[in-house]
């Protein structure tokens, strides 16, 4: 069934769907149609090197650039209507993004604030999260005195304050010590389970897939194969995520 050029809700069941989406910088076009699916409850990688496109698609995703082709879809809305599409959905950029002069349940105070919870909900709504993170003995310590790997747990904890069911996350382990980044994946993957959160999860470092999971990879702007690793892999007749990438990306698009 199409959808009407003034339709702002798609009636379909998926945490976020991209839809034709196409994009340039000037001369250079950086996404050519691309299509992406997400099932609800599900921890999807978005795979591909430097300058492929994901940024850009992260960039559109949370409105940092505007939609020139095609439509995105949270929750079944349209992030034309951004208000409701964005409303449950929490984001950890690739960039550090805390306030290093304050600490860190400032930090999360602030803002809970700006999504309109007091200090006493803002706290009761990720308790258990501070736990699971092992962040109980950090919350008064100035975040300039953190390692990054505890900066990153903070910046994950504060995207779960509104208690999203869908967590957007941009090279989230980048810069970080091969114990912190199975630490965070790990945790990542266990709120997917335990708490039905839908994960888009981008990357350009093999090693942090598993067979089971969804993932799309990206060259040059194009999606170059979607599906479940282990499928991809009995399709191609190969033996790694390494070597379809390596397979795809000497072809020609």
């Amino acid at each position: 069934m199409g959808l009407s050029s003034n339709s702002t809700k798609l009636n379909m069941s998926f945490a976020l769907e991209l839809k034709n989406i196409s994009y340039s910088y000037k001369n250079k076009q950086a996404l050519k149609n691309v299509n992406l699916s997400i099932k609800e409850g599900s921890f999807f990688v978005l795979l591909g090197l430097n300058a492929a496109g994901k940024s850009t698609i992260f960039s559109l995703i949370t409105r940092l650039l505007s939609l020139q082709n095609g439509d995105i879809f949270i929750n079944s809305y349209s992030i034309k209507n951004y208000k409701k599409a964005l409303l449950s959905v929490g984001i950890v950029f690739q960039e550090p993004t805390l306030d290093l002069d304050l600490s860190v349940r400032q930090n999360l105070y602030y803002y809970g604030c700006m999504q309109g919870l007091n200090f006493k909900e803002t706290m009761n709504s990720i308790k258990q999260e501070i736990q699971n993170l092992d962040l109980e003995n950090k919350l008064d310590i100035y975040v300039r005195d953190l390692n990054s790997g505890h900066r990153r747990r903070v910046e994950i904890l504060r995207a779960l304050i509104n208690e999203p069911n869908i967590l957007l996350l941009d090279e989230a382990t980048v810069g970080l010590d091969i114990k912190s980044r199975f630490e965070i994946i790990k945790y990542i993957r266990n709120i997917v389970e335990k708490r039905n959160i839908s994960v888009l999860w981008i990357t350009h470092l093999f090693d942090e897939l598993e067979n089971t999971d969804s993932i799309a990879i990206i060259k040059d702007g194009n999606i170059t194969e979607e599906g479940i690793l282990k499928d991809i892999l009995l399709k191609h007749d190969k033996n790694s995520i390494n070597e379809v990438f390596t397979y795809l990306n000497d072809i020609k698009l």
